[in-house]
């Protein structure tokens, strides 16, 4: 045995031992640590949102409990991402064992059967003689987390509240007192509304525009909009709803989107609307609420209260300076009633926890009073406790607001809004609605579409929705253990013909070994391979004809054979919206981006002095990551101070025009340009293809074109191109692969809105996988999304058969 021979063996071994170690003592580290075991302590995972405040909040909580209970431990966790780290932590099986979770989830997660009810833990305090503490909680709160299978407020309870907030209107006391308006502490009605935010705007100046409101529209809202004049999203939906019969087309829900509609578009007093449209990069109603440019903002929660605490105060009744706003809080104007929403969150508890007794304990603790005073006093949000909500550490804390009773005071009229368990509900309401509320949509003769034409829409899409074999069919399980069979069969047998067939073959004992030395250099690129890529391509593909949420385990995945996708070529309008965007944008991207990457690179060929230096400068914008890119062109976009339409201003002056709002009410338009742009930021990286090209192109075929009487347009179209005509291929092919892939830019920038005008195909997949989760669906759309990819790749290799030369071949 050759020394060569016998290293390669003892660095095989040294890794083996290595790799099986760490699982050993990962296993006993597992082990060891076991919860209860022995008497050791029991570790309780919580999980939960928040800022600064709420995050020290609970740190002091949980350092509390541990001090009091020595034998319990508690893992904290602060997610950003909420529903991602939630999800993901359900998908692995370590789920947390309590975590936030807000009412309008209930639904989804208890039916799931991802939640514990703790029906049973407070009877056994209320038998023990110590549950006298429940009934301190409002009981609309209570009642928003139970669940009976359809509808909320019966059945089972799954979490203690610990917070809640209603809906007030945040008003700028200042700009009131100037329009000679008082202002509405004990209520007013929607047309006195209208009446002041005409005459707040009526005091806008040539320097400083004053908008007289900025109304909040996005579901809940425009819904509880639709409650004060007596009208609701579906028939029935507190007593009996069955989420199918849309009333979004009756006078009273028509009346509400009508007055959001005029407000945002129609000229007040001022020449302008009197309502600001909040669409767009930049278009922020709060930031322009904090600066003293908005006298009414709302609907909206106890959770903007800690934000507007940090305005600066008037130092006096002389002080002028704008910015220094004096601010409240009035009720939510009326229609046809009174109403206001109650948002809420609770303290919930994982099915899969394996301490129930325990994590309640902790519940009870974290939804106390102590936790619940601090957060008042911080101004988070309303204590779910009444003990708490009307002591002095909420209505007096000594800063703003001063009515802060009108929190309190909506409870009489509050109601626990119901949607669907499918959340393709709301994505309709947003397209159809929020279409004629923020972008002025138009019906195909050119008319501006009416509410109740948007509330046909949703009646007719939801229908359609509803209507999909997704919806109506009940399917069999997956037969996951005879697909495992059959793959485990497959592969084995595969293995065993490729053992046979190398055994056949008639090579000595030292290519044997060469062979041997080849398969164990690549075996951990191939593992990879197996595990990471093929693997997951083939789970995929099976997952396109499930139905599966991805937060239950894979073996309740259902078969629903090709239905997923027949529902998206049949029934799923933003599928086909998707597809447009995209393609649209891969029209004028790709062919776009490779003329500016080959015209940068001739640029960039020049023999000139200090070239190199302009090369960076070209090359480091594209590898600028995504998220940063997007930042910055989010305020390059911005309609009012961006820096493009800062240029493009004057000259769209000379025609009596405005530049466009790219991303915002003119995005139907200007949205796909305005991210065509921001792509050619990046041509860098093809320049440097290309740039790499010209220079391996002999300067001789330049110099005997010249002599042959060619000029610098014949050179480049009869040296420079064919030369370079395997890069143009392949900087295409990747182009036209990466184009359909966009997603980065799209969620950051805009999220597919407004109205799904930048609705790019692999956001609209993100979002079936990881809001809707539809993790079958969302399978469904990847392969469908690589057929198409696929077809196009090989259309184009076709096509390029007599345009590409490679140097060198013959044909």
């Amino acid at each position: 045995m050759t020394l060569a021979r016998v290293c390669r063996l003892l660095l095989v071994l040294a890794s083996a031992l290595i790799v099986v170690w760490s699982f050993v003592d990962v296993g006993a580290r597992a082990w060891n640590a076991r919860d209860g075991a022995g008497g050791r302590d029991i570790t309780l995972t919580i999980l939960h949102w928040g800022d600064a405040d709420e995050v020290k909040i609970m740190e002091g909580l949980v350092t509390d409990y541990e001090k009091q209970n020595p034998r319990i431990r508690i893992q904290r966790i602060h997610a950003g991402d909420y529903d991602s780290k939630l999800k993901t932590m359900f998908a692995s099986g370590a789920s947390p064992d309590l975590f936030y979770l807000g009412y309008e989830r209930v639904p989804e997660m208890a039916g799931l059967g991802l939640l514990k009810p703790i029906d049973d833990l407070i009877d056994y305090e209320k038998r023990a003689g110590r549950g006298e503490w429940i009934n301190d909680f409002f009981p609309i709160l209570i009642d928003a987390f139970r669940y009976d299978g359809s509808k909320s407020g019966a059945g089972p309870l799954y979490g203690l509240p610990k917070d809640f907030t209603t809906a007030v209107m945040y008003v700028n006391v200042d700009l009131f007192n100037r329009a000679a308006i008082p202002v509405p502490y004990d209520g007013w009605t929607w047309d006195e509304y209208e009446s002041a935010v005409n005459s707040i705007s009526a005091l806008s100046t040539p320097d400083r525009r004053t908008y007289g409101g900025v109304l909040e529209t996005w579901p809940a809202m425009l819904r509880l909009m639709l409650w004060t004049e007596g009208a609701t999203f579906f028939a029935n939906e507190f007593t009996d709803p069955d989420f199918r019969d849309v009333r979004l087309t009756e006078s009273g829900a028509v009346r509400a989107v009508e007055r959001v509609r005029r407000l945002r578009f129609d000229n007040g007093p001022a020449g302008f609307p009197p309502v600001y449209n909040t669409v767009g990069p930049g278009k922020d109603g709060g930031q322009e609420f904090f600066t003293g440019n908005i006298g009414v903002h709302g609907p909206l929660g106890r959770w903007r209260t800690p934000f507007l605490r940090t305005i600066p105060p008037k130092s006096g009744a002389d002080d002028t300076d704008p910015t220094h706003v004096t601010w409240d809080v009035v009720p939510v104007p009326r229609g046809a009633q009174s109403a206001s929403p109650v948002f809420t969150v609770a303290w919930t508890m994982s099915a899969q926890t394996k301490y129930p007794d325990e994590a309640f304990a902790l519940m009870k603790f974290l939804c106390g009073p102590d936790g619940q005073t601090d957060a008042a006093r911080k101004g988070l949000a309303i204590p779910s406790l009444k003990s708490v909500a009307y002591s002095d550490a909420f209505l007096n804390p000594g800063m703003p607001p001063n009515n802060g009773k009108a929190f309190l005071s909506a409870i009489d009229v509050a109601q626990i809004g119901q949607n669907p368990r499918q959340t393709e509900f709301m994505q309709i309401l947003q397209d159809e609605v929020g279409g004629v509320i923020q972008l002025r949509a138009t019906n195909d003769d050119g008319s501006f579409r009416t509410p109740e034409q948007a509330g046909n829409l949703v009646s007719k899409k939801w229908a359609r929705e509803l209507s999909s074999p997704l919806r109506t069919k009940q399917y069999a399980p997956m037969p996951w253990t005879q697909i495992g069979t059959v793959t485990a069969a497959v592969i084995a047998l595969g293995v065993t013909l490729l053992w046979w067939k190398a055994r056949q073959e008639k090579i000595g004992a030292l290519d044997r070994s060469a062979e041997h030395a080849g398969w164990m250099f690549i075996a951990p690129w191939l593992i990879g391979f197996l595990l990471l890529t093929a693997g997951p391509m083939i789970v995929s593909l099976l997952l396109s004809f499930t139905r599966w949420t991805a937060m239950t385990p894979l073996g309740s995945a259902e078969f629903v054979g090709i239905d997923n996708f027949t529902h998206l070529a049949t029934y799923d309008p933003v599928v086909g919206k998707s597809l447009i965007v995209t393609s649209y944008f891969v029209i004028i991207a790709v062919p776009l981006g490779q003329v500016a990457a080959l015209a940068v690179a001739l640029l960039m060929n020049a023999r000139v002095r200090g070239i190199t230096v302009f090369r960076t400068i070209y090359f480091v914008p594209s590898v600028i990551s995504g998220v940063a890119l997007a930042t910055l062109w989010l305020w390059v976009f911005n309609k009012d101070f961006g820096l493009l339409n800062a240029f493009l201003r004057p000259v769209a002056n000379l025609f009596g025009t405005t530049p466009p709002n790219w991303l915002g009410d003119d995005a139907a338009r200007w949205a796909i340009p305005a991210f065509v742009i921001m792509g050619l930021w990046g041509v860098g990286g093809g320049m440097i293809i290309y740039l790499a090209g010209l220079k391996g192109i002999p300067q001789s075929l330049y110099e005997a074109a010249t002599i042959d009487g060619a000029g610098p347009v014949r050179r480049f179209w009869n040296v420079t191109l064919p030369m370079l005509s395997p890069l143009i291929f392949y900087n295409l092919v990747m182009g036209l692969i990466g184009s359909f892939q966009i997603f980065t830019q799209a969620k950051v920038m805009t999220n597919g809105g407004p109205n799904n005008e930048t609705m790019f195909y692999v956001l609209n997949l993100y979002r079936q996988a990881f809001e809707f989760h539809n993790m079958g669906y969302a399978s469904a759309l990847a392969w469908v999304l690589f057929l198409i990819v696929l077809a196009l790749t090989i259309v184009v290799f076709k096509g390029s058969k007599n345009l590409v030369y490679y140097e060198g071949l013959k044909t």
